[in-house]
């Protein structure tokens, strides 16, 4: 699956904000998984920028959707895209503008609804990996 260039021109701002803001921002990289259109899914290796001085970025076609998270509500797909991506949850809070507390409890939904027993476990079926 191609990017259109609408896509690629929002994922050229979203990196530009992520160099901009130095170091390894992982608030700003969250807005990475919001500019991809559906099908195109997302792997952030933080790690590498000890190598390469930024994150490795790799996008994939993420095929569908595992059927399990049929049930989440808007808010709790976009927190377990977020997760999926690597963000921790003070991250995640920061990145969509509410409260750990909140964060917390979206990710304990996301667990319960799914029946899945991690966040490795939601990151891999999420991501096309399990």
């Amino acid at each position: 699956m191609q990017l259109d260039d609408e896509a690629l021109a929002r994922l050229r701002d979203a990196m530009a904000a992520v160099q901009r803001q130095g170091g390894v921002p992982r608030a700003a990289l969250a807005r990475l998984a919001e500019v991809l259109p559906p099908g195109i899914g997302l792997t952030l290796d933080f790690d590498a920028a000890a190598v390469l001085g930024q994150p490795l970025v790799v996008l994939r076609p993420s095929g569908q959707a595992d059927p399990c998270f049929a049930d989440l509500s808007p808010r709790e797909r976009e927190v377990a895209g977020l997760l999926a991506v690597g963000l921790r949850n003070k991250d995640i809070a920061l990145a969509l503008g509410i409260s750990l507390g909140t964060v917390k409890d979206h990710v304990h939904h996301i667990l319960s609804k799914t029946g899945l027993d991690s966040r490795a476990a939601v990151a891999a079926l999420w991501t096309g990996a399990g």
